[in-house]
């Protein structure tokens, strides 16, 4: 089973006793923020104190800009596991609204961090050019001010660099969207997956393909290029099955009124039910892009093909 931290909340009103928090939207969780929680398991254990994080859901960039053009690139399930594997114990998921988002630096602090008198934050973790507040007045020296007479030491991490440039969220969707998942797994410092809640399609591939498959039902992630990968699954029970997934607008089944993208997993010899199950799915490799086939019956034949060739890359 997937490992999740021990507590998940949507304020620090509703956690007490003495922790160090790390702060930020944490999207992607990649080796940037790795270097946060490093840090601030470092610190826990030398204030014996509770490691707690607290991120915005949803991100800040899709309510004060376009939701639509804002993707994630870690789900909620998925970033709950991350956090855990990172030695965070409560997470706090605090709704960014735009009433949060018109709170001076001021505010916030006072309101979203020390109202709570059960509460001692001994330390905070963010990164060295986070921002908070109304139009992101707030800075880590603004931070460091406001925390001080509550008796809290703030700690600015550096960012981590590749290639002489600071790794981020927007470097890592830009790789993805580009189909550099190499360069995403190295910033990521894992290999890139796409990850959801499987949903029921519309049954196109068992029915008239010959070839069962699963859909993940979140629109906001970020996708690599169209096409069919080779591809390992990671499901709720922790096993990892080997597969191959289809990313973008199925043409020959869909036909030109084909909506959203969709993401379609198809797991070799398994026949469980996983409906509802959280998965996470590793890109392995590229096999072709996403094609408009004359028949139903032409897919079905490459489809099987495809199938052929990912099990030859998945050796």
């Amino acid at each position: 089973m997937q490992r999740l931290p021990e507590q998940v909340v949507s304020s620090l009103s509703e956690i007490s006793g003495k922790i160090v928090l790390a702060i930020g939207a944490f999207d992607g969780l990649h080796r940037g923020h790795q270097a946060v929680f490093d840090r601030l398991r470092e610190l826990a254990n030398i204030f014996c104190a509770t490691p707690v994080a607290l991120y915005f859901e949803p991100l800040p960039r899709q309510v004060l800009c376009d939701q639509h053009a804002t993707k994630i690139l870690t789900c909620q399930e998925e970033k709950l596991h991350r956090l855990a594997q990172f030695g965070v114990k409560s997470v706090v998921k605090m709704p960014f609204t735009h009433d949060l988002a018109r709170l001076s630096p001021a505010e916030f602090v006072k309101e979203k961090l020390y109202g709570n008198p059960d509460l001692q934050i001994l330390a905070i973790c963010v990164g060295e050019d986070w921002h908070f507040g109304a139009q992101n007045q707030g800075d880590v020296t603004q931070l460091t001010d406001l925390a001080a007479p509550h008796g809290t030491t703030v700690y600015a991490i550096p960012g981590v660099m590749h290639d002489g440039v600071k790794i981020s969220c927007s470097r890592i969707r830009e790789a993805v969207a580009q189909g550099d998942l190499a360069l995403a797994k190295t910033m990521l410092g894992r290999p890139f997956e796409l990850c959801g809640t499987v949903v029921h399609g519309n049954h196109q591939g068992t029915d008239a393909l010959d070839c069962p498959t699963a859909n993940l039902a979140d629109e906001a992630l970020q996708l690599p290029p169209y096409g069919v990968y080779a591809a390992r699954t990671r499901i709720e029970d922790g096993a990892t099955r080997p597969g191959i997934v289809y990313v973008g607008d199925a043409p020959t089944i869909r036909g030109e009124d084909n909506g959203h993208p969709i993401v379609e997993l198809h797991l070799f010899d398994f026949h469980d039910d996983i409906y509802g199950k959280n998965i996470a799915v590793e890109l392995v490799k590229f096999l072709r892009g996403s094609i408009l086939f004359p028949t139903p019956q032409s897919l079905a034949a490459q489809i099987q093909q495809d199938i052929a060739d990912a099990i030859n890359a998945l050796k």
